[in-house]
């Protein structure tokens, strides 16, 4: 059984879909739960606590980490699930980890006991070295974004004109580009990828999109989310790699 920690509900559909596209493209990915963290180092050591919990109970063998890169670097990001992650050791009284993570893409082991070891690996959503999901989807999209964009770009200028601040992610200011981007995906996906009379919630979900199937359970006759979003895309090859791992 393999467990993937990612930060929200819209990271699983999306990881969901690419681990459809890695497994048909020959390299079997097998996600069996998710779980739900943020870059608390609280909430994380949580989720790593309750996914270490499983090795035993649960036949776990697996644990992956997906992350926002935000505006971090990758060893910053690696020594927060480090940290997080000898915590949980010790909360589970389990031996202290002989291997740490060092790098994206590759698994570490370590015993739980004599009879039981678990394998973790860690990835960092970016394009170019920051950003995070929203970041990924602008840059894979397949549609004319005329008015996503229009709204990215038309409010950032009128917002720097009405002397307001616009800032990365923890810093002082009136917006942050992340709050944005998530603005610019929404219009994305409503506005310019459906006629006017299908804007609907039934549509515009991001579960209906990614997965086909809406808040209730229903499915949806067509993923939108291959049509609007390019998953075969280059940019996609190493998030793709890291789940390989997961066979």
């Amino acid at each position: 059984m393999n467990i993937l920690i990612v930060e929200s509900e819209n990271d699983q559909y999306f990881i969901e879909a690419l681990a459809k596209k890695v497994s048909d493209e020959n390299q079997v990915c097998r996600i069996d739960e998710y779980k739900y963290s943020s870059l608390d180092e609280k909430k994380l050591t949580t989720q790593i606590t309750n996914a270490l919990i499983d090795v035993k109970s649960r036949q776990v063998s697996k644990i992956g980490i997906i992350l926002d890169m935000d505006n971090s670097t990758q060893e910053e990001r690696i020594a927060l699930i480090n940290k997080c992650l000898k915590k949980s050791f010790a909360d589970c009284t389990y031996p202290e980890p002989s291997h740490l993570l060092t790098n994206i893409k590759e698994l570490i082991t370590n015993p739980i006991d004599d009879d039981l070891d678990v394998k973790m690996a860690c990835f960092f959503t970016n394009i170019d070295g920051e950003g995070e999901l929203e970041t990924v989807l602008k840059a894979i999209k397949l549609k004319k974004s005329v008015f996503a964009d229009c709204l990215y770009e038309g409010w950032k200028d009128c917002l720097i004109n009405k002397g307001k601040t616009i800032g990365k992610k923890g810093e002082q200011c009136d917006i942050s580009d992340k709050e944005l981007l998530k603005l610019w995906v929404d219009f994305y996906k409503r506005f310019d990828t459906l006629k006017r009379n299908n804007r609907d919630e039934k549509n515009t979900d991001w579960k209906g999109i990614m997965r086909g199937e809406t808040k209730k359970g229903e499915k949806i006759k067509t993923v939108r989310g291959e049509y609007i979003f390019d998953l075969h895309s280059e940019k996609l090859k190493d998030i793709k790699s890291f789940l390989s791992l997961f066979d």
